[in-house]
């Protein structure tokens, strides 16, 4: 595909997502304007209604509050009981004279459809009875649900959801009610009732779509304008935040706001269908659409007339390029005066050709020094041969005299030097080593004599396990070299290898002084700055270490098996111990093992 119809095909995909994503942002946006708004209305309209429901049942609690603190009132309730046990039923008309009298004030039969004080005796007195208002006086009332509600708010006022009124002797009118026991004794109960269609423009909301729950405290719905599952009405209730998008059993979703009380702990929920929220975003996702489709359709002729002006010169360039070789590498390209990338471009193009040609010239010279390096590497090779010879030159004196221990040190020496200088392995086996050790042993003692003991005990299961070459020796030759500086009569080293169950370990114990805490810690740092080189350019850190202390052993051991690497240096009672080895998988085990003494 050529680099125009690629540039064209490119632009159009890039403006067409750009112009999707540009519709989808400004759908977006627009929901979650209409969410907003959505929410603030449901908020209010819920925090409405709960203030009409407290300003409805504060009303009706002023008419309880009325009967219970009129003493004329209160003490003829109180007095019914007692004329009951005494058969005095002339006074208790009396009494009942006065109750009624009460309960028939003005403004309790305007505003309420009925107020009623009765017992559990029989006494019956309602600020209504005639007409249709004529209550039945011999109602069984231990069929009222809510007696016992009343009774457990110990005085408090109960709110009744809508029922059926069963005073009514000639018919029975829906009704919602507040109720409240009066304390003190067994003098009754008083019931304020209001037309259930009341509620309708006490819990009125002026948008048609918004339906209505008001929640008793202990979850009960006392209203609802429409029959909600009761799957959803709990979860309603039980919501913790005051707005949520929550979906249905039909797949639809709906949006709820409640607010609960601070008064009477009445909970108010508006429930409201999202579908309707989207209703008028149908026009402008057409719109969006429209201009997205314009917006292609120009940015297409853009894409076009660029394409044809920046493929141009791209194609001139491409020629000289592809008419470019190693026999006319010195030719100066054409620069093309079109636009400043093209002029950028041929320039670095210039520049390409001109690092080919250092560039070959760098390899013709890196060629020279490999072959400069192999010849060193042979020449290094001659140096070892010259020593062997003059190791047997001395070991032949050594027979000539009949000095058997100068030929022994000269073969330990020369099998020293051969195995050391072998740079076809860089590796051993423990077996090799502990073998390599044997020989460096021999020379110490040719040195020390009696002054050295060393004790070699390993297990034979770690022989095969794999390490650098020259570890074990390094450990040793340390403990010599820094272990005694304060001289000892007799030099002990321990060397121990075992396994367990998380991997194999090389110990060497000695008796000298061991090491300072500033030695310590300047070897930890050391150490420290190995493992971050190591990490972070592995090839070169051999070249960068140098050396052959603890540090380039544990450096060498670091690049061998990583992080799997033991290498714990510690003073001992009795002198210093190093130990080094391989765990088995990445735990942070301690070393096991035991200390040679």
């Amino acid at each position: 595909m050529k680099f125009r119809t690629k540039l064209i095909i490119g632009f159009s995909v890039i403006v067409f997502f750009i112009s999707a994503i540009l519709g989808i942002v400004y759908y977006q946006f627009n929901s979650k304007h209409i969410t907003e708004m959505t929410r603030q209305n449901l908020e209010f309209y819920a925090e409405q209604l709960t203030v009409n429901m407290d300003n409805m049942v504060e009303s009706m609690k002023q008419v309880t509050d009325y009967i219970v603190s009129d003493p004329d009132m209160l003490s003829a309730i109180q007095a019914m009981p007692r004329y009951h046990e005494t058969g005095a039923d002339q006074e208790r008309k009396k009494q009942g004279e006065v109750i009624t009298s009460g309960l028939s004030l003005y403004y309790l039969n305007r505003d309420f459809y009925r107020v009623l004080v009765f017992n559990e005796m029989g006494d019956v007195f309602s600020s209504t009875n005639t007409g249709s208002g004529i209550i039945d006086r011999n109602r069984n009332i231990s069929e009222i649900s809510w007696l016992s509600d009343a009774a457990a708010a110990k005085g408090k006022v109960v709110l009744v959801p809508p029922h059926e009124d069963r005073w009514g002797l000639r018919g029975s009118e829906k009704v919602f009610s507040l109720a409240r026991k009066i304390q003190g004794g067994n003098f009754g109960y008083i019931e304020v009732q209001n037309e259930a269609e009341k509620l309708e423009s006490v819990l009125y909301v002026p948008d048609a779509n918004v339906k209505v729950i008001v929640y008793l405290p202990d979850g009960r719905i006392f209203y609802e304008s429409e029959k909600f599952p009761e799957q959803f009405t709990d979860h309603i209730f039980n919501m913790q935040e005051k707005f949520l998008q929550t979906g249905t059993d039909k797949g639809d979703y709906r949006i709820a706001a409640v607010h609960t009380s601070e008064k009477s702990a009445i909970r108010a929920a508006v429930v409201q269908d999202s579908q309707g929220m989207f209703a008028d975003m149908k026009q402008v996702v057409l719109l969006s659409a429209f201009l997205a489709l314009g917006c292609f359709v120009i940015s297409e002729a853009v894409a076009v007339i660029i394409a044809n002006k920046l493929s141009r010169p791209i194609m001139q360039l491409r020629d000289q390029m592809e008419n470019t070789g190693i026999e006319n590498l010195d030719m100066e390209p054409v620069i093309f005066n079109t636009d400043d990338e093209m002029e950028a471009l041929s320039i670095a193009y210039q520049k390409l050709i001109r690092r080919l040609n250092e560039a070959m010239v760098k390899e013709k010279r890196i060629s020279l020094l490999q072959l400069q390096a192999q010849f060193d590497t042979l020449q290094a090779q001659v140096n070892p041969h010259f020593i062997y010879n003059v190791l047997n030159v001395i070991s032949n004196r050594g027979i000539v005299d009949e000095d058997e221990e100068i030929c022994e040190i000269c073969g330990s020496l020369a099998a020293m030097l051969r195995y050391s200088a072998n740079n076809k392995e860089r590796y051993a086996t423990v077996k090799e080593e502990f073998a390599y050790l044997d020989k460096y042993i021999y020379l110490l003692k040719s040195r020390y004599e009696h002054r050295l003991e060393v004790t070699v005990d390993y297990d034979l299961s770690i022989e095969g396990e794999v390490l650098p070459k020259i570890v074990i020796q390094q450990l040793v030759e340390n403990s010599i070299q820094h272990g005694y500086k304060n001289g000892k009569d007799i030099m002990k080293i321990c060397v121990q290898g075992w396994r367990d169950e998380q991997g194999w370990y090389i110990r060497v114990h000695d008796n000298g002084d061991g090491i300072t805490e500033q030695i310590s810690l300047k070897l930890e740092n050391k150490m420290e700055n190995i493992r971050r080189k190591i990490m972070r350019s592995q090839s070169n850190i051999e070249l960068e270490i140098g050396g052959m202390g603890l540090a380039n052993t544990y450096a060498r051991m670091f690049l061998m098996y990583t992080d799997r690497v033991i290498f714990d240096m510690k003073n001992c009672q009795d002198g210093f111990s190093i130990t080094v080895g391989v765990r088995n998988r990445r735990e942070d085990d301690s070393v096991s093992g035991n200390d040679c003494g």
